[in-house]
């Protein structure tokens, strides 16, 4: 085979791989929209937004709640954290199986981020270096949004957590969550237009 006819190859199947990524997106999106912030997984740009903004430690984890079809996590692959060092929670069984299909060596967990201190193993608790959240809290009403925070807290203490969202202004409202919010980064070339959010325990005056 040539270059050119192998380059052509390659292009064909990173297409049929994105076709089917977004395919399976929109079914889970269509099956349960409240565990999806939108109908189109993130731009690349966007993702590499997100990456850009993640720290990990030699002993710490980088832990991604609502891992869709990975496209964050290849991000998160692409600027340099190595797949060891990426744990990926996703609650969606089908789209668990689709991740440890395509992301070797990563770990991918089903379960539920509401129940983080549950089915995160203990070795890495206490290690996470980012917690990076993809679930659409926004929609959540207040009592879930506390759950969510005292989840990532009892895993990752005094941590917070970056939160991706589609909303120009904060989607939560921190100062009754015990938090202080900050905004990383603004895309507005993605669709839709999407926002990086940093959220820790407030400080104590």
């Amino acid at each position: 085979m040539s270059a050119g006819m192998a380059t052509d190859a390659a292009t064909r199947a990173r297409r049929a791989r994105q076709v089917a990524n977004a395919t399976l997106f929109f079914r889970r999106w269509l099956a349960n929209p409240l565990q999806m912030g939108s109908v189109i997984p993130s731009s690349r740009t966007f993702s590499r937004r997100i990456a850009s903004l993640v720290a990990c430690g030699p002993d710490e984890v980088v832990v991604e709640l609502g891992a869709g079809t990975g496209v964050i996590t290849r991000a998160l692959l692409a600027a340099g954290v190595p797949a060891e060092k990426l744990v990926v929670l996703e609650i969606v069984p089908e789209m668990a199986n689709h991740l440890r299909s395509v992301l070797p060596g990563v770990t991918v967990i089903c379960g539920d981020a509401f129940e983080l201190h549950d089915v995160l193993p203990g070795r890495w608790h206490g290690k996470v270096g980012t917690a990076i959240c993809g679930i659409p809290l926004v929609m959540l009403p207040l009592e879930q949004q506390r759950r969510f925070v005292t989840a990532v807290e009892a895993v990752a203490p005094g941590l917070g957590f970056l939160l991706y969202t589609y909303c120009i202004t904060s989607p939560l409202p921190y100062g009754k969550l015990g938090l202080d919010a900050r905004r990383e980064a603004w895309t507005p070339m993605n669709f839709p237009p999407a926002s990086v959010w940093r959220y820790q325990p407030a400080r104590q005056q």
